[in-house]
């Protein structure tokens, strides 16, 4: 059973950025055969005393607690239940053998190569798919979703240049970092834009001794891309300069009607929400209600907020949804992941990336609650306590 379950995950890596069917089928058969599976005790006591496991139960149960002082708890359910792809941590943690973890990652960078070729097909007016167009070329999922992959998947490629031996791959690895970093850029997702800003300097401290170095070349590589991707790619710049009116307009105006000033809008006002109810929360319901009540008797100014189908921030999301408890217990989460303690250098490292561009990604969207980033974390997360386990194990 456990040579199925392994073959699932590498072809459940491949798919996880190209098909939302496919996560939600390969989530469901993955658990079906891990209840199956062999040593099942052992891999229950595994996860019984797995730190970001334990965090993660605790996160989710207290969601479902909540909905004992949500004022509509049978809708919360409904909030709740996307959790469900989390499944997949504990089956790769526990069943997913060494070699197969190298073919997953390998299998989610062909899956991400697939994207960006059709994104660029897009780009470039080649081709229609779906609902993208040139302007927002992200062909399977919401452009803020798309380029945090994109800024995960180019920051792991640079790593693996600075570990890889072979003169051929690292060229090869090389030229696919380049092209994902391109498709970055000329994508309209500014969350992973600076997600890769802010995460590309973590990479250079993991792989570059010396500190001056490091900042420097990480800066220098980083005003390259930048002035580049600004003079070359519309898409950018359009976002780069709408970003700065949409900044000036709140600052200047106290106009909140765009894009970065609704998100400072619902930003807060959650976070008066969250002071008005700072222990529990108001629970995993009824947010968008007291958000727009709290807009009608306090801040018409901000009318057009109540658009917002989210607080595009999942800190202030979970505060609102579960106060200071539910999210000391998100947080956890992370700190558990960064304590974990992988001996092997290329996967330490990349866990600190990980956790870098997804928690930076998450305070621009509520990237814990939707399908595929949480597919995304849902991979990484086990393929890192797997490793864990692993070494464990020798």
């Amino acid at each position: 059973m456990n040579k199925y379950i392994n073959y699932l995950f590498v072809i459940y890596a491949f798919l996880l950025p190209i098909s939302r069917s496919s996560i939600s089928i390969l989530t469901a058969l993955l658990f079906v055969l891990w209840l199956f599976s062999n040593n099942f005790k052992n891999k229950i006591e595994f996860l019984t005393s797995n730190r970001i496991i334990i965090s993660l139960l605790l996160f989710v149960g207290f969601s479902i607690i909540s909905l004992l002082w949500s004022q509509a708890p049978f809708g919360g359910l409904q909030y709740i239940r996307k959790y469900w792809y989390f499944l997949t941590i504990i089956v790769i943690a526990t069943a997913i053998e060494k070699k197969y973890l190298t073919y997953a990652i390998s299998a989610f960078l062909t899956g991400m190569l697939i994207s960006e070729l059709i994104s660029y097909g897009i780009f470039f007016e080649l081709w229609k798919f779906k609902e993208a167009t040139a302007a927002f070329p992200n062909p399977f999922m919401n452009h803020p979703q798309y380029s945090m992959f994109l800024a995960f998947t180019s920051l792991l490629l640079l790593s693996k240049i600075f570990y890889e031996k072979s003169l051929n791959l690292k060229i090869l690895y090389v030229l696919f970092f380049l092209t994902t970093t391109a498709n970055l850029f000329i994508n309209a997702g500014r969350t992973g834009q600076v997600a890769f800003a802010a995460s590309i300097f973590i990479v250079g401290f993991l792989h570059i001794k010396n500190r001056f170095f490091a900042f420097f070349g990480m800066s220098f590589m980083l005003l390259v891309i930048f002035f580049a991707s600004y003079s070359i790619s519309p898409n950018f710049k359009a976002r780069v300069n709408v970003g700065i009116t949409d900044i000036a307009k709140v600052l200047s105006k106290d106009d909140y009607c765009s894009s970065i000033g609704l998100r400072l809008a619902v930003w807060q006002i959650g976070g008066e929400i969250f002071i008005d109810n700072p222990v529990l929360g108001i629970g995993v319901t009824n947010d968008m209600e007291a958000l727009n009540e709290s807009i009608t008797k306090k801040h018409t100014n901000m009318e057009c907020a109540k658009i917002m189908p989210s607080y595009h921030n999942f800190y202030v999301q979970t505060a609102v949804h579960l106060g200071l408890i539910g999210l000391i217990l998100y947080l956890s989460v992370f700190y558990n992941l960064l304590k974990l303690g992988i001996k092997d250098e290329f996967y330490s490292n990349l866990l600190v990336v990980f956790v870098g561009i997804y928690s930076i990604s998450s305070l621009v969207e509520t990237m814990f609650h939707e399908q595929f980033p949480a597919a995304f974390f849902a991979l990484f997360t086990g393929i890192f306590i797997a490793q864990k386990r692993i070494e464990s194990e020798v």
